[in-house]
């Protein structure tokens, strides 16, 4: 079965989700929170699969996104913690949480400050980090450098060349792919794919959003994991049973999930 490491799904659109994914082989994903409110809700609905579904496999990661830091309070970031706390068995990760330069919505003082404290928060409750870099990458290893790194993160919805997986791969990181990576225009986050160790690979939809083609230009959902997933396998050559089983066991290293 497929496992989507990276997705945005909704309480009110869940049901539809579940019958996507049943239909594709889904068998889980981890839901991943972008703001104070939406983290809350991420691990709401991971607590309530639990419980309804305990067949799949699910986690929540809790963060405030690089265009909401300017926004972001210390409050907010001790409401994250306390998230933690409180739910220490739905929660697997912080983030998705770092730095954009490419839409600038925020501030770069505030990006940078906001990603520094959830890199902190990861490694206090030794949880996985999720990051989002775009036009980043110089900014992002230099933070790492500053900060150290925990002991598990993953650049999600990795979008960079075969340079930049090399040096992420070398702070340990996993490299998670979306449905970018069958874009016409991608060759270069395929060439990343195709030089990432086996252990360290992981598949995402990063749904609603980046569709993989034929699909692209609609709402994404999670059980489109398995189209991207499949274009994946064939490109590096590797029976997707095998590459299922590979990327399942990878995403359930990189959050430790049961």
């Amino acid at each position: 079965m497929w496992i989507d490491s990276h997705a945005h799904p909704t309480s009110d659109g869940i049901d539809s989700e579940l019958e996507s994914m049943q239909a594709q082989g889904v068998g889980g994903f981890i839901a991943v929170g972008t703001s104070v409110a939406s983290s809350r809700a991420m691990v709401e609905l991971v607590a309530d699969l639990r419980q309804r579904h305990p067949q799949l496999v699910v986690g929540a990661s809790v963060g405030i996104h690089p265009h909401d830091a300017d926004s972001a309070t210390e409050d907010d970031l001790g409401i994250l913690a306390s998230l933690v706390e409180a739910n220490p068995e739905d929660v697997a990760g912080i983030g998705e949480c770092g730095l954009d330069l490419f839409y600038e919505y925020s501030n770069p003082r505030s990006q940078e400050a906001a990603f520094r404290s959830q890199i902190a928060l990861a490694k206090r409750y030794d949880r996985t980090l999720v990051i989002h870099t775009r036009d980043a990458w110089e900014d992002t290893f230099r933070i790492f450098d500053d900060e150290g790194v925990p002991n598990r993160l993953i650049m999600h919805c990795f979008v960079g060349g075969p340079e930049e997986a090399r040096r992420s791969l070398d702070y340990g990181a996993y490299l998670s792919f979306s449905g970018i990576a069958t874009f016409k225009n991608a060759e270069d986050v395929r060439q990343s794919f195709l030089m990432a160790p086996d252990d360290r690979i992981l598949v995402e939809t990063d749904a609603p959003y980046l569709a993989p083609v034929p699909l692209r230009g609609r709402p994404n959902v999670i059980g489109n994991v398995a189209i991207t997933a499949s274009f994946l396998a064939q490109l590096r050559g590797v029976e997707e049973r095998d590459f299922a089983t590979m990327t399942w066991q990878n995403t359930i290293d990189a959050f430790k999930l049961s």
